[in-house]
């Protein structure tokens, strides 16, 4: 089992100190991968339904600072030596194909093959027209084509590309990205779309526990999914012992123990011993890398809650 931490770009990491102190700890801690979101600008007026609660309502509406994703992935990279770094998740439409893959096989190089890029379609009709990206409604479609123009501009020698979208030939890409034959492609979501997605274009899958559509709250909910994501990959002829399985945990970690409205300790939260066997749970229904977020209003109470974790959890679940 691996873990990671997501990192919200705004509050305590929205400062270089805060960001640089939070990726330091976790490679000290014994994380293996830090996980930055994406969003570049907050529009006043929200209409677009947010997927992941049960309002609707988007939680960082009320914060509106956010730092670019793929600018925060190149600085921590640059203070910190080993951990990896996961786009968590990149909203694929936000961005220009071309130079994003550019982008990518930089950082991917300067960090020595620690890039892991998690793409998803997006959410937020209002910031896509204010970036000007394509259609909204065409997300899923850009996202797919934008995706095979990575991969053709990592691993072509001479790459060329007619779409809907993106054209080009007669260029040259280099330096490719370290990773081979290119950094690791996770896809978000949740959606039965998501997971052809997954089959057809990512190399792993990487879904969030709290959509209510698709509710992945216990070890359970996720070895039924990913056996819709088998057949899925049977369907589409992939392989799906192939694929890398993420796991965004977005229920508060704790030492504290928590119960839920019917009296069951919640998952994750109390003695390091129930918090490891309830990992162990989803290790056995499949998962392979763990993702909690500890972060917290003051960076001295998220380096805490980082560290409780990293010493007293991590260690339980390796045997160490």
């Amino acid at each position: 089992m691996k873990f990671g931490f997501q990192v919200m770009l705004r509050g305590v990491a929205s400062s270089g100190d805060g960001l640089a102190s939070i990726a330091r700890s976790g490679e000290k801690f014994g994380f293996d991968i830090i996980a930055p979101n994406d969003h570049l600008i907050v529009p006043k007026g929200i209409d677009s339904t947010y997927p992941y609660t049960d309002d609707g309502i988007w939680p960082g509406a009320s914060v509106v600072e956010c730092h670019d994703q793929l600018t925060s992935m190149a600085f921590i990279a640059g203070h910190t030596d080993n951990i990896r770094i996961l786009a968590s998740v990149m909203v694929v439409p936000y961005r220009e194909p071309v130079l994003t893959a550019k982008i990518i096989a930089t950082a991917d190089l300067l960090s020595k093959g620690r890039i892991i890029l998690g793409c998803g379609v997006g959410w937020m009709s209002e910031e896509m027209e204010a970036i000007g990206t394509e259609p909204f409604e065409e997300r899923g479609k850009v996202t797919d084509e934008y995706i095979k123009v990575f991969k053709e501009l990592w691993t072509a020698k001479k790459p060329r590309y007619e779409g809907d979208y993106v054209k080009f030939s007669e260029i040259l890409f280099k330096p490719l990205p370290i990773q081979k034959p290119h950094p690791p492609v996770w896809i978000g979501g949740e959606s039965k779309a998501a997971l052809r997605r997954v089959a057809r274009l990512g190399d792993g899958w990487f879904p969030a526990a709290n959509n209510p559509k698709f509710t992945i709250s216990t070890p359970n909910d996720l070895a039924t999914r990913l056996d819709l994501l088998k057949t899925v990959c049977e369907e589409e002829d992939r392989n799906f012992d192939e694929l890398d399985i993420g796991f965004f945990f977005t229920g508060g970690v704790s030492s504290k123990e928590r119960r839920s409205a019917d009296g069951d300790r919640q998952l994750l939260t109390g003695q390091p011993s129930d918090i490891a066997a309830d990992i162990n749970k989803f290790n056995d229904a499949g998962l392979g890398t763990l993702i909690c977020i500890f972060q917290r209003p003051e960076l001295g109470e998220t380096l805490e809650q980082m560290e409780w974790f990293g010493k007293e959890v991590i260690p339980l679940v390796r045997g160490i």
